[in-house]
């Protein structure tokens, strides 16, 4: 009997996690640039708090794993990370504006297609706090930060503001503003004919006419001018205005947002946020200004290239007697001392299966030591992917500059 991962799970090799680390890490440095502190949150929360009305909407709350315990206490995977932040935030007092990141995994029962998962991670980042433009403008920027400095330089920044959205659900007379947003939600993904027929379920021809025209247009909004102007000048060439961006959580008030990499558009949305500052208020806190947004590092992963997260990296040492064998142990030691990342053969093989595994496992150098280069303390350090070799001293101080 074989077993294989849920639907909509996966497993990770050394090699993938080598690129999903360098990811998070990456995103990580990132956040820790603009004063953001890490957080963490369950895995699983109360299934009250996550299905509170006014949080994640008709549509995702369906989409929550849900089980009970031993005790028949009800509960939920996490959706998302801003909901259980928002309880964090409540269970004590904080000096405002708090600046938190988290990079965690979350879970929906979605449909799956490329680059869409039912278990996933996020980066997430949140101010909460400021009502101010500077906040949403700085959220934004780490939000671009972000890709750029992953190496995705080719971004579609896409802003609106729910504000605009319900000046257009007034003028079209439209009362059941949700169903509208989450409607307009899906244009991307399903096409204008079928959000026309998901509309005419509570809107008439003309209303539906009166809303795809103001979604259609891209005049500039005061709003959104001023976020567009606080970011730094190299910035604003990605950021668009664009009246159909309507994000399907129900917790949004303000501007919102979302970035795509071109030249992946399949993939839909990479990341996206805005501001929710009813949210809070919602589970019992004051009213409370916040904005954030949430990035999903698996599309961004499965839109780059393969090189562009993997580079080879530390040292294979081959030895082709006892003798070298000891004093590859030796070396091993001394160099994953100074920080270097050192295999050396498990396995007995000989110098071609030994050079083989060297290229299969991407290690960036190999050296080979035998009798011959124990007697003369030198070796060649070769370079596995030009194949350029030094003729260096058998010291791990040497290895490890000529490896710089």
């Amino acid at each position: 009997m074989t077993f294989q991962p849920p639907k909509g799970t996966r497993d990770f090799l050394p090699d993938e996690m080598a690129k999903r680390r360098k990811a998070f890490d990456t995103c990580r440095a990132v956040f820790e640039k603009y004063g953001f502190g890490e957080v963490d949150t369950p895995v699983f929360e109360s299934l009250e708090m996550l299905t509170a009305k006014g949080s994640l909407g008709e549509e995702a709350v369906k989409d929550i794993y849900r089980f009970e315990d031993k005790s028949k206490r009800k509960l939920g995977l996490r959706y998302d990370l801003t909901v259980p932040i928002v309880r964090l935030f409540l269970s004590q007092k904080f000096s405002k504006p708090v600046k938190w990141y988290y990079i965690n995994k979350v879970w929906r029962y979605e449909d799956i297609s490329k680059g869409r998962w039912r278990e996933f991670s996020q980066c997430d980042a949140e101010i909460i706090g400021s009502p101010s433009a500077e906040a949403d403008s700085e959220i934004l920027g780490v939000a671009i930060d972000c890709l750029l400095s992953l190496g995705v330089k080719d971004i579609d920044v896409r802003i609106n503001s729910r504000k605009i959205m319900d000046s257009m659900a007034e003028k079209a007379g439209i009362k059941e503003k949700d169903a509208l947003f989450r409607a307009i939600d899906k244009l991307e993904k399903k096409g204008e004919s079928e959000v026309r027929k998901e509309l005419s379920s509570f809107a008439n021809a003309k209303q539906i006419d009166i809303v795809m025209k103001a979604v259609r247009s891209s005049s500039g909004e005061p709003e959104l001018d001023g976020i567009i102007a606080l970011l730094p000048q190299a910035y604003r060439k990605f950021v668009k205005q664009d009246f159909s961006i309507a994000r399907g959580l129900d917790y949004y008030t303000g501007f919102i947002f979302e970035i795509r990499i071109k030249g992946a558009e399949s993939l839909g949305s990479v990341l996206g946020g805005g501001r929710y500052d009813r949210l809070i208020e919602k589970y019992g806190g004051e009213p409370t200004p916040a904005t954030g947004f949430g990035l999903g590092i698996d599309r961004v992963i499965a839109g780059m290239s393969n090189t562009a997260l993997s580079e080879p990296k530390g040292l294979f040492i081959i030895s082709l007697s006892e003798p070298a064998k000891e004093k590859a142990r030796e070396l091993a030691q001394q160099l994953r001392a100074l920080g270097i990342s050192v295999e050396t053969d498990l396995m007995g093989r000989a110098l071609s299966k030994q050079l083989d595994y060297a290229g299969k496992k991407g290690v960036k150098y190999s050296l080979v030591i035998g009798d011959k280069e124990l007697s003369s303390g030198r070796a060649m350090l070769r370079d596995m992917k030009n194949g350029k070799e030094k003729n260096i001293l058998l010291v791990s101080e040497v290895i490890k500059s000529s490896m710089e």
